[in-house]
């Protein structure tokens, strides 16, 4: 499946070889809600940290990014395809809509750790504050087919990126 993610990797970041693109690092605190399976089972509320690397052009944008806290750890892939670019009059101001496939590293009250793929989706906006720093508020929505007790992770993050 790695070599599934490497290929998914390559592909997207190159259908923007052409455009001018703008490499960036960044890092963003989350929090979580992750539902556990079965279905009366209740929530767990977490809050991750991240850092994230990648390149932008004007209509795509492509993240790497590793995140976690105690409980789990994170390796994930972002495609964002960056939307109405003049939509509020600024281009200080662009919302994006994204997909995200990723591998997770899950510990919850036992010894034995449960890893595994997730997908899913997630919106926001690219707030710029200058030419090198811009912010990133957005919500994520994720899904875990085959990993036990997992069920489906949401949440909402703000993230700086920096560009050099």
């Amino acid at each position: 499946m790695f070599k599934f993610m490497i290929i998914f990797a390559m592909v997207f970041t190159s259908i923007n070889a052409y455009e001018e693109s703008f490499p960036f690092i960044g890092v963003s605190i989350s929090t979580e809600t992750v539902d556990l399976k079965p279905a009366s089972a209740s929530s767990q509320k977490e809050t991750t940290g991240t850092l994230r690397y990648g390149q932008q052009t004007l209509d795509w944008r492509t993240t790497f990014a590793i995140s976690g806290n105690k409980n789990f750890q994170t390796f994930s892939l972002e495609i964002d395809k960056i939307l109405l670019d003049n939509m509020f009059g600024m281009p200080e101001i662009r919302p994006y809509l994204g997909a995200t496939i990723g591998y997770i590293d899950y510990k919850h009250n036992t010894l034995i750790p449960n890893n595994g793929l997730y997908y899913g989706g997630n919106f926001g906006f690219i707030i710029y504050a200058t030419d090198s720093i811009d912010a990133d508020v957005s919500y994520h929505y994720y899904t875990f087919d085959k990993l036990d007790p997992l069920n489906k992770m949401e949440g909402g993050s703000i993230g700086f990126n920096f560009f050099y």
